[in-house]
């Protein structure tokens, strides 16, 4: 199989990531970078033999590369995904999508008419673990579920992390932490019926902390929090009237997990990947270009607008407006 040559859009810490994890697949490429300065790309592109160089977005999105990875902050994302697009190229773009629900639907209509691959980087749907516990759940093994439980919290202070200080670069723990709670949650429940939250906000007004409670049709609850102020145990579980399952830290990346029976009988399920765990969607997105497909149904483009459409109303209820809404 030919190469599939990847255009990096950005060249932060989750651009050199993601490139870096390319090298654990046959016949992916970083064959380009692009960043707002070119020293910046060069700076990038010497990690990588053989990949070019530009000193703009728009250089790189018409350069000779089979899809772009969009890998800058979250506000940016809508713009550098349509520039990518308009030039013709498939677009794996990284969460949160964008901020809110509106900007995805005009890149997803784009995406859509034009005929243009389009996919929203959620790396946890795609890792063997989830897919796994995907398969568990789907098999009845765990019974009706009754409740997920999702937690994800770091500490992450200014000096550590500006931007989510910041409510021009879509700060906050939600679209940065709490993205991945909502993930678990939607995975093996759907869209809810009722959405409640609470927030403690900085003096910038972007959330420090956030706490949901969900509601599902058929009377499942997700009980899910972020938080950008502590580090948390980073787990979650999955309870069903059979059994339940529990997942280690960090239960969005590469991680072992457990089914334990209403008896208390265990079965283990150990960790045994190697890598960071962001290869998946990009193996996932090269067979959805290579295959003509404009979406995948591992992260289809509805799951994208109805994940946006919780936070639109989770901030909503917080009292979190960014700048550029």
């Amino acid at each position: 199989m030919s190469e599939f040559r990847w255009g990096i859009l950005g060249s932060g810490g989750i651009a050199k990531k993601f490139a870096l994890d390319l090298s654990n697949l046959e016949n992916h490429t970083v064959a380009a970078v692009g960043s707002r300065t070119k020293s910046a790309a060069d700076d990038f592109a010497s990690q990588f033999p053989g990949c070019a160089s530009f000193g703009s977005y728009e250089e790189l999105v018409n350069a000779d590369v089979d899809a772009i990875y969009v890998a800058t902050p979250h506000p940016m994302h809508a713009a550098n995904a349509m520039l990518a697009l308009q030039a013709g190229k498939p677009v794996l773009c990284e969460k949160a999508f964008t901020i809110n629900e509106e900007q995805a639907r005009t890149l997803i209509e784009y995406s859509r008419e034009h005929k243009i691959p389009l996919m929203e980087a959620m790396w946890t749907r795609f890792l063997p673990h989830i897919q796994k516990i995907q398969e568990i759940v789907q098999s009845g093994e765990l019974g009706r579920i009754h409740s997920v439980i999702a937690d994800h919290g770091q500490y992450l202070p200014p000096e550590r992390a500006l931007r989510l200080w910041e409510p021009e670069l879509g700060g906050g723990a939600l679209l940065d932490l709490g993205i991945y709670s909502l993930t678990i949650a939607h995975l093996i429940l759907g869209y809810p019926e009722s959405i409640t939250a609470v927030a403690t906000l900085t003096d910038q007004d972007v959330d420090l902390q956030t706490s949901m409670t969900l509601k599902y049709s058929n009377g499942a609850h997700a009980l899910l929090s972020c938080t950008m102020a502590a580090r948390t145990s980073i787990t979650a579980v999955i309870a069903g009237d059979k059994a339940r399952i529990e997942v280690d830290a960090s239960f969005y990346a590469p991680t072992s997990f457990r089914v334990i029976t209403r008896d208390g009988v265990t079965t283990e399920y150990p960790n045994e990947y190697k890598g960071h765990g962001l290869r998946e969607e990009a193996a996932e997105f090269a067979r959805i270009v290579r295959a003509g497909e404009i979406e995948s149904p591992i992260m289809k483009h509805e799951t994208t607008l109805e994940l946006m459409r919780i936070m639109d109303v989770v901030r909503a209820q917080v009292g979190v407006k960014y700048p550029q809404e």
